[in-house]
Order: structure tokens, then sequence, then C-alpha cells
């Protein structure tokens, strides 16, 4: 789930972003993108802290040692995404040349 959020993400965000330079539009997004995954995973180890003492609510509290692997791989694969959405953003005029190639 997480590696389509940041795929999806950096992809969005620079087609939304009207910046003058039509170079720096990706590595904006790239930039926005990383910051909002940022900003989620510590609202979810925020809420993770507050949770771990009253009750499990969140799926991931299976076991009853402190801390959590979800914020960790969400970061861990959006970041994976979002830097893989950017190379592919970034050298997309290649890959259409090889795909060009393979249909013709």
């Amino acid at each position: 789930m997480s590696l389509a959020d940041g795929y999806s993400l950096v992809g969005a965000v620079a087609v939304l972003i009207r910046l003058q330079e039509k170079e720096l539009t990706r590595l904006t997004g790239l930039l926005t993108t990383l910051a909002l995954i940022w900003i989620l995973s510590i609202a979810l180890c925020v809420g993770d802290r507050q949770n771990l003492e009253k009750d499990k609510s969140f799926y991931w509290h299976k076991t009853p040692e402190p801390g959590s692997l979800f914020p960790s791989g969400f970061v861990i694969g959006d970041t994976s995404a979002a830097f893989l959405g950017y190379l592919l953003l970034e050298n997309i005029s290649p890959i259409d040349a090889i795909v060009r190639g393979f249909v013709n």
C-alpha cells in the first residue's frame, strides 16, 4: 500500500505544481511528497504512543511489545516509491523510446 502512495503522490504533485521553470517541477514534487510522508509518519508515531497505554486500537498492535513496525515500513516504502517515481519522471524519454522500439 505504501509503495502505491509514494509513487502516485510524486506524479500528482509534479503535475499540479505550476512553476516558472519546468525543470524544477519534478524535484519539487519529490520534495513535497517526502515532506508529506514524514509528516504522516510522525502523526502515526504520535498516535501510536498515545494508544499504546490505553487500548490497542490500531490493527498493528498485535504484540505487547512497545513500538511498531508499521510507521517505519510506511516511511521506507513511501520514500523508495517516491524516488522511483521521480527517477521515472526524469528519464521518461529514454523509457518511451525503448517501449516504442518494442512495439514497432
